[in-house]
């Protein structure tokens, strides 16, 4: 890894971490570049703005949970639904340990940035509709294992699951009580999952 390569990582870790702390409003280059001890020219060699420096974070942010997700998506050793249990149980695990810089970026931006940002708001659709795809696949395998309703559209439901979360985390962000994650995840989750037992012939 070259030097510039290593100045380019460096600064979108400590924009992810005060970006979900303080959300895209809340941060400035100065405090990003100072905790990073990195010069204002610098960071304009890697970005040409403060929203092309936040859409690079959005794009490491996805992939370092993509990578987490397919992780426990791709554990065929679980039934489908188990996988995504225990997907959003990492993610609780997580929320706890990082409390206060813990968060979906994607919502903390979106309800900062997103209205501003043709270019910020364009990749946070895109960084959904992985996400909700991704889910949308998973519930397709528990759709054919049974576990999920023939008549129960995958991609609303992927949706609603997504939505739900982040609701979810705007209530734990304003608390700072888990509760509310734990409550989507053993609450919501499983009735967003639950479909009738078909009728006895």
């Amino acid at each position: 890894m070259n030097g510039q390569s290593a100045t380019r990582i460096r600064l979108i870790s400590e924009g992810m971490r005060q970006l979900l702390a303080h959300g895209y409003e809340g941060v400035g280059i100065g405090p990003i570049l100072k905790a990073v001890d990195v010069p204002k020219g610098s960071f304009y060699y890697f970005f040409s703005s403060k929203d092309e420096f936040v859409v690079a974070v959005i794009e490491a942010y996805e992939e370092k949970y993509r990578t987490m997700r397919e992780a426990q998506f791709g554990d065929t050793s679980r039934r489908p639904l188990a996988r995504l249990d225990a997907y959003f149980e990492m993610l609780e695990q997580e929320l706890r340990q990082e409390a206060p810089y813990a968060g979906c970026l994607y919502g903390v931006i979106a309800q900062t940035a997103a209205g501003r940002s043709a270019l910020v708001r364009d990749a946070l659709v895109t960084a959904f509709d992985r996400w909700e795809r991704s889910m949308r696949d998973l519930l397709s395998c528990a759709q054919a294992e049974g576990d999920v309703g023939d008549d129960e559209d995958v991609a609303d439901l992927a949706a609603c699951i997504v939505e739900a979360y982040e609701g979810a985390l705007i209530r734990f962000k304003a608390t700072e009580d888990i509760s509310a994650i734990t409550r989507f995840r053993q609450n919501g989750l499983k009735r967003l999952m639950t479909h009738p037992a078909p009728a006895l012939p």
